[in-house]
């Protein structure tokens, strides 16, 4: 895959927003205050254009997508280093305009040459009409495009919208194949309302192959209460039929009527064997077995994704296939360790969307024995400025939790009683449900004696504030061999 030509000489507007972001994070770290994404504003607010004006690496690619573009950035990131190359990155998360811009401008020396030879850089999928035009990747790998917060992304349609408008035709798209939203990305278009008439991205696809988790589909017809916002064909308007579903719209649709259908993938993921860690990455006809980096559904895409934009980048295919025998997911977004008899699994559960949630209930109960569960994933701003309607709750398969090896579930936050209320509705023993004011107190809590499995459950912005220290007073009484007490508060 072929690069970009040189940047041009910096002006002197370019050079002035660099050296002030660059000030933005030296007054950061003398004041050892967060903010990662302080020196982009600053850039931005000195040059509004800079995303577009800065030197980029000679490859860009963008992550995106409604879950797992962190997990997935991280990956790819990491295996390109792997390969010996300067990895810009916004690996912390900061994936707006400004994240990016902060990234693009520590890639870069104070005379704005860039310094790193791939730029791999998550976007939310919201920022693309402000990122997509000025940083004109060559690389876009969306993950997926499903049901996010109400408040803010609506029909993941309406975002699949957001991105084909703001898309560079020359871009390079690696698409879900078994999402029937995202596998439309770059497909042509003719000039209607804001839209510009436009040809066709390059494009390649990957997917998972049915396994034995699937789930059953007669024809016509989806599981009683299932989340689908794909549900008939966009040619003929007749009710799909699936080879086979997994959840929301995500899985292998045909029309019975005019035999549209979701298009074939170049990259699977194959024998997806968790017990020993394997799974077969068929890598455009070529099969290599890897290791497995995690058995979650939402990461085994993420793998296969991540061995797609290598191949299309050019990665050696049996160094892909060595990338994944030592790269992890990120510890903010997945942990598991094991303390005497209990695994301690650290899992992000991201607030305000019903589907993500459910994803990460149903993977808490692939653990064997008796579980504990601590929730805390109300989002923090629900503390400080905003009000999130709780109707995401309804999305989201608290059912899953509603098993007898569940014996107790802490709730933590301002939506605790919210949270309680949808489990018992999902037919979990309200007798098992306590909840507490604080998204913390639950770690000493929560009764250890005789559990097999502790699952810290926690938001995304809440990550440092709950997560961290909540697994670190788990991990603290677990070695300590502590029993613990409960008690609602």
């Amino acid at each position: 895959m072929t690069g970009r030509e040189p940047a041009r000489r910096p002006g002197a507007r370019v050079l002035l927003a660099i050296w002030a972001a660059r000030l933005a994070m030296l007054a950061l770290r003398v004041l050892r205050r967060p903010g990662t994404q302080v020196p982009g504003l600053v850039a931005l607010r000195v040059h509004p254009g800079l995303i577009g004006a800065i030197a980029h690496p000679p490859r860009v690619v963008v992550v995106t997508g409604t879950n797992g573009k962190t997990t997935a950035a991280n990956l790819l990131a990491g295996a390109l280093e792997q390969q010996g190359m300067r990895v810009a990155s916004n690996r912390n998360g900061s994936n707006l305009a400004a994240g990016v811009a902060a990234s693009l401008v520590r890639a870069v020396d104070l005379r704005g040459r860039s310094r790193a030879d791939v730029a791999v850089l998550e976007m939310d999928e919201r920022s693309a009409r402000l990122v997509l035009p000025g940083l004109d990747p060559d690389l876009l790998l969306c993950t997926n495009l499903t049901r996010d917060s109400i408040k803010r992304n609506a029909h993941p349609a309406y975002i699949a919208w957001i991105i084909q408008s703001s898309l560079p035709e020359r871009t390079r798209l690696v698409l879900n194949a078994d999402d029937l939203v995202t596998a439309g990305l770059g497909a042509a278009a003719e000039a209607a309302g804001t839209v510009a008439a436009r040809g066709e991205n390059p494009r390649v696809y990957f997917a998972v192959d049915a396994h034995a988790g699937d789930v059953p589909v007669p024809p016509g017809a989806v599981p009683p209460g299932a989340a689908v916002d794909v549900a008939i064909c966009p040619v003929c308007a007749t009710t799909l039929d699936w080879e086979y579903w997994r959840y929301n719209h995500i899985g292998k649709a045909v029309c019975p009527n005019c035999g549209f259908r979701s298009p074939e993938a170049q990259y699977r993921a194959r024998e997806v064997d968790p017990e020993r860690d394997r799974v077969v990455l068929d890598l455009d006809g070529d099969a290599r077995a890897a290791r497995l980096v995690n058995d979650n559904i939402v990461n085994v895409y993420n793998e296969v994704a991540v061995a797609a934009a290598l191949d299309v980048l050019e990665v050696p295919r049996e160094r892909i296939v060595a990338a994944f025998d030592t790269l992890q997911p990120p510890a903010t977004r997945f942990s598991e360790e094991r303390i005497g008899e209990v695994t301690l699994v650290r899992q992000l559960t991201k607030g305000l969307v019903g589907v993500a949630c459910s994803r990460a209930f149903e993977y808490v109960m692939t653990f064997p024995g008796r579980k504990a569960v601590l929730l805390a994933i109300d989002e923090v701003t629900d503390r400080t400025t905003e009000v999130e309607m709780t109707a995401w709750t309804y999305d989201a398969d608290y059912e899953a939790l509603a098993d007898d090896s569940v014996e107790q579930i802490l709730v933590g936050g301002i939506r605790r009683h919210d949270q309680a209320l949808r489990l018992a509705i999902a037919g979990v023993d309200p007798a098992r449900i306590q909840t507490f004011a604080s998204e913390t107190i639950a770690a000493d809590r929560v009764e250890l004696d005789g559990m097999r499995v502790v699952a810290n459950l926690h938001s995304v912005h809440n990550a440092p504030l709950t997560g961290t220290p909540v697994q670190a007073r788990l991990r603290e009484r677990l070695r300590a061999g502590e029993s613990g007490s409960g008690g609602a508060a």
